[in-house]
């Protein structure tokens, strides 16, 4: 049976694992014990499964340490340097890398920034008094510190977790206006929120179908709030989740 390093705390992880595991001596990486959570108890509870943050030198180790045959990037489209990481660790240890790409959404009627720096300004410029809910992750917030000195009204669905929470209050967002939670949420969820706390604007990444991202979209549209949508990082070449299933399931050892 040939090993193989599967990366990515995110549903296309969890399908893939499941896909792996009695296939493959699979080994997932994830950075985080919410992404870990994502994963089927059987896997998550593994020792086959390693939780905590790796550059690129401790991937390389890991793969010497336990030869992969190859490596299947199924992290989320924003996290750009993790992905570099993986394939810097893949071409100095020599080993096989196939991106996991997930599907594009159409967002029409929607602001665009490219950044969450430029997402923040347009915030500053347009909303600088209403109430704004962000839903790009915990590691961004600290960019809308500039908003939250002049806006009190700004909300944050986040993670759950102490370090994330503490990463929201540094960046100026009241402890009330934290909200927590595993997602993706439905769109009945998104609306109970936005109706909840009046919001006037959304900001989001392009997430794709798997990360809630349509349901987003479509209870903003139903609330009458805005959306501010990051674009996503220039895409990468890869192959598509059903791609990799069938990769998965074709090379049963």
């Amino acid at each position: 049976m040939e090993t193989l390093f599967l990366f990515g705390g995110t549903s296309e992880g969890h399908i893939l694992a499941e896909t792996a595991w009695k296939r493959w001596k699979c080994h997932v990486f994830v950075a985080t014990p919410e992404g870990a959570a994502v994963l089927p108890n059987e896997i998550a509870e593994s020792e086959r499964t390693h939780i905590g943050r790796l550059d690129a030198a401790q991937m390389a180790e890991q793969m010497r340490l336990r030869k992969p045959a190859f490596v299947l990037d199924a992290t989320h489209p924003y996290a750009v340097e993790v992905s570099a990481n993986i394939q810097t660790a893949c071409a100095a240890e020599q080993i096989k890398y196939l991106r996991v790409l997930r599907e594009s959404i159409a967002y029409e009627g929607c602001m665009v920034a490219e950044n969450a720096q430029e997402a923040c300004e347009s915030l500053i410029q347009n909303y600088a008094t209403q109430p704004v809910l962000l839903t790009t992750g915990s590691k961004e917030l600290p960019v809308f510190t500039a908003l939250t000195k002049h806006n009190p009204e700004v909300y944050a669905r986040i993670l759950p977790g102490e370090a994330n929470e503490a990463i929201a209050l540094q960046a100026g967002i009241a402890q009330a206006h934290i909200l927590t939670g595993l997602g993706p949420f439905s769109e009945e969820e998104n609306r109970k929120v936005l109706r909840e706390f009046n919001i006037s604007v959304l900001v989001t990444k392009e997430s794709g179908s798997r990360g809630g991202f349509a349901e987003k979209i479509g209870a903003a549209k139903k609330e009458g709030a805005d959306v501010i949508v990051i674009r996503r990082p220039a895409q990468e070449q890869g192959i598509t989740l059903e791609e990799a299933v069938a990769f998965l399931e074709a090379g049963e050892n």
